[in-house]
């Protein structure tokens, strides 16, 4: 959920702000010193660093239904509140102060995200996504402490608020992953991630007892990493 709200607030930094992926990029890392020495142009920086339940938004109204002989109640979903501090990043400040300006004036004519324009699983959301933008919460970090703890000298930014909901009944399967392929080779175009060349092809694959999908026990991968060139 919260990497679908990750890629429809990048889908919304480039469309609705008209930035080129060719000349800014959207980050979603923990801007740290070690992160901002790697940039090495303009970039968008939207980490994500706090998520709680939004109380006032709370509902306990419940809801009974009927199947058979059995009733069924079930609650409203819980509405969680995520807070983004976006920063931008470049060699000169006028660049940094403009980029900041473009985002910033995007994010405030934007009170809240409709699932359907949405990224993933949001798209299903029972309710509209609220925006808060450059307000302070109540509940507001020191913002020296938070630059301290990241190692890296403070820079200009806002905080945005996004609210989404989380259903309390519904119950996601997904297959378990038994076995990874990395592929690592030359490409032309990193962004495309088509590799021209693979120079080495890593393949792993864990034992699952019975065939029937089952992981094993502790200690019971057995097999080890096969390189292939």
């Amino acid at each position: 959920m919260i990497q679908d709200l990750d890629k429809t607030l990048e889908k919304l930094v480039y469309e609705k702000g008209k930035l080129s992926r060719n000349d800014v990029d959207v980050s979603f890392d923990q801007p740290n010193s070690d992160w901002s020495s790697r940039i090495s142009r303009p970039t968008v920086n939207c980490w994500c660093f706090d998520l709680q339940e939004n109380v006032k938004l709370r509902s306990m109204q419940r809801r009974v239904t009927n199947d058979e002989a059995m009733g069924i109640i079930s609650y409203p979903p819980i509405r969680i509140d995520l807070t983004y501090m976006i920063t931008a990043w470049a060699r000169k400040v006028e660049d940094e102060h403009a980029l900041m300006w473009r985002v910033l004036s995007l994010m405030s004519q934007t009170p809240e995200l409709e699932p359907a324009k949405c990224e993933g699983a949001l798209k299903d959301q029972p309710y509209n996504l609220p925006v808060l933008v450059a307000n302070m919460p109540e509940r507001i970090p020191n913002m020296s402490d938070l630059w301290s703890v990241l190692n890296n000298q403070m820079r200009m930014g806002f905080l945005a608020v996004i609210t989404v909901s989380l259903d309390r009944t519904m119950a996601i399967e997904t297959p378990l992953t038994f076995s990874s392929t990395v592929r690592v080779g030359q490409s032309l175009d990193p962004l495309d991630r088509t590799l021209q060349v693979a120079d080495t092809e890593i393949f792993r694959e864990i034992d699952r007892p019975g065939g029937n999908g089952t992981p094993p026990a502790e200690g019971g991968d057995k097999a080890a990493p096969k390189r292939r060139k």
